[in-house]
């Protein structure tokens, strides 16, 4: 790498800290070398700085004194993003902040602008794009074997965030234009967890148009109602499916979160006697049950192939604790895309101003929602009446005003 590893602390000891950041550090020890953790919560602070043998900090500012890293993981609940973030950066540390970026467009640019003024680099940790299906579809697409792609249908997947930094990766541009509904129905009270308490369904339908040759644009359609197959809905990954000229890349789900997908191509003989499909080439993951190794399929046009760089090759590694066994080499991925945006040694995959239009993309589909489907051009620009419904709904849940830098750092988050 020609670099020593750099120096982080980690902000956050709670769940996602403990089952998915726990379980990748020896993996990320070539690039990372943690160096204090910071909450509090001083039990789950403690336990977590003995387990693996750094200092333990229970108040941010004691930690920005002390200064024993050049960077830091910030795994704390979205609200309070925003504030940690920006104090962080304020005082020059590089910060890589888990996603949603946080809960407001004015905090996602507030970041943005204080990571310049410092030359600090914020990144969000977004892993969506780095599974195996989007580096697959995106070499498919790449090749061209079923013509140029102009569409893509995304069902009981994930809307949000994640999905908005998936579309902004796979078309490598920002849309110009987002249009959304919304339909609440109620249901039988349920529990997703512990903490996460039901008794109602939302479906999101969001349509977002992308900069393409193409006289109506690229287009992406994605929806979904819950996303954890509560209820008997569809299963994730659920049905995605990107529409080339003259075939098309799916996936559908499979066993516990794993999608089934294939390449689908119409030969001349079909466009002249149906179109329907008529070769299917199988996308094939390749792993031990604990971490992906690869994927692949084979088009006639030769194999195409995507290989997970970041596999140690200890048959007893135990993988993240997901139950996806290819999520380990997506956190390990964004871990080592900050390090490279940090040490400037490869460009990287997803930048703040990457991360800063998917917020804006989250925020104009809740604008366009309230202004009952109403097509919205992007960037946004002005007052929006949905950023002062959310902001007036933090300040009212934590007293303070959710851009109150030194206020939200004050606030407590409870863990469930």
């Amino acid at each position: 790498m020609g670099h020593e590893p750099l120096t982080v602390a980690l902000i956050g000891t709670g769940n996602r800290s403990k089952k998915i950041y726990r379980a990748v550090f020896e993996a990320i020890k070539p690039w990372v070398k943690i160096v204090a953790v910071c909450d509090p919560v001083r039990e789950s602070t403690d336990a977590f700085a003995e387990s693996i043998g750094v200092p333990a900090f229970y108040d941010l500012k004691e930690l920005v004194e002390a200064r024993p890293m050049e960077a830091a993981f910030v795994v704390t609940p979205v609200p309070s993003h925003h504030s940690i973030a920006c104090y962080l950066l304020s005082h020059g540390v590089h910060v890589n902040v888990e996603t949603s970026m946080c809960s407001l467009l004015a905090q996602a640019q507030d970041m943005v602008k204080t990571a310049r003024e410092h030359r600090a680099i914020l990144r969000v940790a977004e892993n969506f794009f780095r599974f195996p299906f989007d580096r697959m579809m995106k070499l498919v697409a790449q090749d061209g074997f079923i013509g140029p792609v102009k569409r893509l249908t995304c069902w009981h997947d994930h809307t949000g965030y994640h999905n908005n930094s998936r579309w902004i990766h796979f078309f490598e541009s920002y849309p110009t234009a987002v249009q959304s509904i919304e339909h609440t129905m109620p249901t039988v009270p349920h529990n997703e967890m512990v903490h996460r308490h039901h008794v109602s369904e939302t479906y999101r339908a969001r349509f977002f148009w992308f900069p393409d040759d193409n006289p109506d644009g690229a287009l992406v359609i994605d929806h979904a109602g819950n996303i954890k197959s509560m209820l008997g809905r569809y299963p994730r990954p659920g049905y995605t499916e990107l529409a080339g000229a003259r075939g098309s890349i799916m996936q559908e789900a499979g066993l516990d979160w794993h999608g089934i997908g294939e390449v689908r191509y119409c030969t001349d003989r079909s466009l002249m006697h149906g179109a329907e499909a008529d070769l299917h080439y199988p996308i094939v993951h390749v792993g031990d049950g604990n971490d992906w190794f690869s994927s692949h399929v084979d088009l006639p046009t030769g194999r195409l192939e995507y290989q997970n760089p970041y596999r140690i090759g200890n048959p007893e590694h135990i993988g993240t604790g997901h139950r996806r066994d290819y999520y380990r080499a997506a956190v390990v991925g964004h871990i080592v895309d900050f390090v490279d945006s940090v040490r400037g040694t490869k460009a990287p995959e997803y930048t703040d101003e990457d991360a800063m239009m998917a917020m804006m993309m989250e925020v104009a589909a809740r604008e366009s929602t309230m202004q009952e489907g109403k097509r919205l051009q992007l960037p946004l620009e002005g007052d929006l009446e949905s950023e002062e419904v959310l902001r007036a709904k933090e300040r009212a849940n934590y007293g303070v005003d959710p851009l109150d830098i030194e206020g939200m750092l004050a606030i407590s988050y409870p863990r469930p």
